[in-house]
């Protein structure tokens, strides 16, 4: 795939046993299709992984843009916050401005 975007991001909480990442890519691929991989699961393990097959450049962004927000939320809904722990965005997808 050819990456417009990239994030990992990781929640950790040793007292909650809470040790999430949450690998968020998209780009296209040889044939000129949008994708969004999203990776999840437990910090050093596999994880499970979800590809989405989009339109254009604008679902992606659309899709990255809601998944970020959802991972926003996580200090309400498991307790603890997720922390960008890598972000690449040639193309300049992520602004905080996305997040509201």
């Amino acid at each position: 795939m050819m990456r417009s975007f990239t994030t990992l991001l990781e929640s950790r909480d040793p007292a909650l046993g809470r040790f999430r990442a949450y690998l968020l890519e998209a780009g296209t691929d040889l044939f000129g299709a949008w994708l969004v991989d999203v990776t999840y699961g437990r910090i050093g393990t596999r994880g499970r992984r979800i590809r989405h097959v989009v339109q254009d450049e604008d679902e992606a962004r659309k899709l990255v843009r809601e998944n970020l927000r959802r991972r926003a939320t996580a200090k309400r809904r498991i307790g603890v916050a997720y922390q960008f722990r890598e972000l690449v965005d040639p193309c300049k997808w992520y602004s905080e401005a996305t997040l509201i």
